[in-house]
């Protein structure tokens, strides 16, 4: 009972929300603050099977600001995700693969490839007005869809807001 009450405290100290569907979490090692939203899936094969979902996130700190996308690109089927390259029309954009996990264990578990795009304020400012389309290539073909807008207008509104 202790180690779920303990969980749960450093779930809510960790990740606040702030505003709407913004998230605001502190790393007091690092120093540095993140704010993102939830996921949003922005690409769902025709097959079931492949499954991808965003979010905007910036991270402000002693270094100053950082932009970028987090990525989850996941499959329901033996073969995991291995993902080549991003790409936003034909911009090649700078994406690091962070981890090859199994996730969202539910009934059985989806392989995922977890990673981050990062991108400068001048290309996050106008993702908050056109949204950012991604195409993600990989061994099995590709993914397509776009980060909505009004994700990286919520996290953007929220990083400038006045003190």
């Amino acid at each position: 009972m202790r180690w779920i009450v303990l969980l749960l405290s450093v779930c809510l100290t960790a990740c606040i929300p702030v505003g709407e569907e913004v998230l605001q979490t502190y790393d007091a090692w690092l120093g540095t603050t993140s704010f993102t939203t939830q996921e949003r899936e922005i690409f769902r094969g025709d097959d079931g099977k492949g499954l991808m979902t965003a979010r905007p996130v910036i991270v402000t700190g002693p270094q100053g600001r950082a932009y970028g996308v987090l990525t989850n690109v996941r499959r329901r089927d033996t073969n995991g995700p291995v993902v080549d390259r991003m790409t936003s029309g034909n911009v090649i954009l700078d994406y690091v693969p962070h981890d090859r996990l199994f996730t969202h264990c539910i009934d059985g578990c989806q392989r995922a490839e977890v990673g981050a795009i990062t991108l400068n304020a001048r290309a996050f400012r106008l993702a908050a007005v056109t949204g950012l389309p991604l195409r993600v290539w990989g061994r099995r073909g590709w993914y397509e869809g776009t980060v909505p807008a009004e994700a990286f207008a919520r996290v953007l509104a929220m990083v400038e807001r006045p003190p």
